[in-house]
């Protein structure tokens, strides 16, 4: 089964812009240039500039734009109307790979996982997995080093997954062990179910894992 219900992370989702990428700015055009070309966006609003300035500087969660506040609580809460958090989201989809979504955890300590795009026209969601839904890595997906941190990678798709620290790593690794859940993975590595879920919505929306049909 594909899951068609978004997955509201819980612990803190950052967003960054490719080490590559550069933003111009103008007081009537909003251009974001990439190792895949120049992006004009038709949002330039003060919300966009501020988002994409804070994202250049690294892995950021833009929930503390005072803009953005509110309507990211509602969103993650799911308690009512998010459209100027909705619109922002569009408005960096339409960035495709130039985004770096990141999964950081309420310490402050930085992102435990990064999932990077190796093709331009990649856009990426977070699937919504049951607790006790079947999952496994997509055949083929493997660790490898990058850059000094372990990677897993797969070739033909979209996305690398950046491990940067415990747990994610240990959660991957069960992942590669074979079929498994995520109330599997918790209790095996004493670990919370909501931060197994969400490393796993992070991989499955970089296509790595996938649930079982």
């Amino acid at each position: 089964m594909v899951p068609t219900q978004s997955h509201i992370p819980t612990g803190r989702p950052l967003w960054s812009l490719l080490e590559d990428a550069f933003v111009d700015e103008g007081a009537e055009h909003l251009t974001v240039h990439g190792r895949w070309g120049a992006i004009q966006l038709a949002d330039t609003s003060p919300v966009v500039r501020e988002a994409l300035h804070r994202m250049s500087l690294g892995p950021v969660a833009l929930e503390n734009i005072s803009a953005l506040h509110d309507n990211f609580v509602r969103w993650k809460t799911g308690s009512g109307p998010c459209l100027v958090w909705r619109r922002l989201k569009n408005t960096l989809d339409q960035l495709g790979g130039c985004v770096v979504p990141s999964l950081g955890m309420d310490d402050g300590a930085g992102p435990i996982l990064s999932v990077v795009a190796v093709t331009g026209d990649a856009v990426f969601t977070l699937p919504h997995i049951e607790d006790d839904e079947a999952v496994t890595m997509r055949p083929g997906t493997e660790i490898e080093r990058l850059n000094g941190d372990q990677a897993l990678t797969c070739v033909g798709q979209q996305y690398q997954a950046i491990l940067h620290s415990a747990p994610a790593t240990e959660i991957a690794k069960s992942l590669l062990g074979g079929e498994t859940t995520i109330t599997h993975i918790a209790d095996a590595l004493q670990i919370s179910r909501t931060l197994v879920a969400d490393v796993v919505a992070y991989l499955a929306g970089a296509q790595l894992v996938v649930a079982r049909c």
